[in-house]
């Protein structure tokens, strides 16, 4: 009878062990992982912009804005990797970048939203670093002269998704729309999504490839896009663009977009009356009524749909 008495007793025991056991690593699994990140880089390496850093539970991210006007690389920083979302327009500025992910001392890779230089001009310092893009846009970039004679190596193009630095990211594109192919990507665990030039924050958006009198019209599909977007990521926890930043009210910087891009698009073909009567008749009349109605936006790339702004004899964007 005692020995039944002494195993039910270690019975009991071990049980009860087990159960607390269990609980504690129930426990342990419900509380969030937090990452001690290394202090980040000093403001002082970006001369030629300004650096704002997010930082979360287990990703930080490094947002940084060319000074001249508002290009934006992001940098996805998690525990042991980093992702640039985009490179930037210029020399000096890629010199100061490569200097600040340096710095960070992870490995790293790049996405690049979509083929526009000022989106892969620093694309020469970090030839080391493999490149994914949408695979529209992938195709693109092997295929443009300017962009190859920076980086030798094939962009890795992505339908679908991909992990890349440790984060699984999805990809997806909107076509003629502010240019032919508009790549965004999110990462639904940690509630993010990269618009690339799709979504502005407040500043004026490049419409140079607008081109109302050949049949599609591209702010129709661009409006469109940001609909869908809007359905798909209005609940993210933020929207980083290539143009200013990022924004945590991702509904609300859309709608921005959308209001925008309707003024524009009547103002250019002619279905909406300036504010000081008459309808826009040249390219310069159409940036002043924008720039009436939105005088706080930085300047983006309004000013290049004028004749002479990639070169002499330049006609400027087809609008009229």
């Amino acid at each position: 009878m005692n020995y039944f008495k002494s195993n039910f007793w270690l019975l009991a025991i071990f049980a009860t062990a087990l159960f607390v056991s269990c609980s504690n690593d129930d426990d342990d699994e419900s509380m969030p992982l937090v990452v001690q990140f290394e202090e980040a880089p000093s403001n002082t390496l970006i001369t030629t912009g300004v650096v704002n850093v997010i930082t979360e539970n287990t990703v930080r991210y490094h947002t940084i804005d060319f000074d001249s006007a508002p290009y934006t690389v992001t940098i996805v920083e998690t525990e042991a990797n980093i992702v640039l979302v985009d490179l930037g327009p210029a020399p000096v500025f890629a010199d100061e970048l490569e200097t600040y992910v340096n710095a960070i001392n992870k490995p790293g890779a790049v996405i690049i939203t979509h083929n526009h230089g000022d989106h892969y001009g620093g694309a020469v310092n970090f030839t080391d670093l493999d490149f994914y893009a949408e695979s529209t846009v992938a195709d693109q970039l092997n295929n443009t002269a300017d962009f190859t004679s920076m980086y030798p190596n094939n962009v890795i193009g992505v339908s679908g998704s991909q992990e890349i630095g440790g984060l699984t990211f999805t990809f997806d594109k909107v076509s003629n729309a502010e240019t032919g192919e508009n790549g965004y990507f999110y990462n639904e665990e940690h509630k993010i999504v990269f618009s690339g030039d799709l979504v502005y924050n407040l500043s004026h958006p490049y419409l140079r490839e607008y081109t109302p009198n050949e049949g599609e019209d591209e702010i129709a599909n661009w409006i469109a896009g940001l609909n869908v977007l809007k359905t798909n990521f209005s609940d993210y926890n933020h929207l980083f663009v290539g143009h200013n930043g990022s924004r945590a009210d991702v509904a609300t910087v859309i709608d921005e977009n959308i209001d925008y891009l309707q003024n524009a698009q009547g103002i250019i073909k002619g279905t909406q009356t300036m504010t000081g009567g008459g309808t826009a008749t040249t390219h310069q009349e159409v940036i002043d009524e924008l720039q009436l109605l939105y005088p706080a936006y930085k300047d983006g790339g309004l000013f290049l749909s004028l004749p002479d702004a990639f070169f002499p004899g330049d006609s400027g964007a087809d609008w009229f």
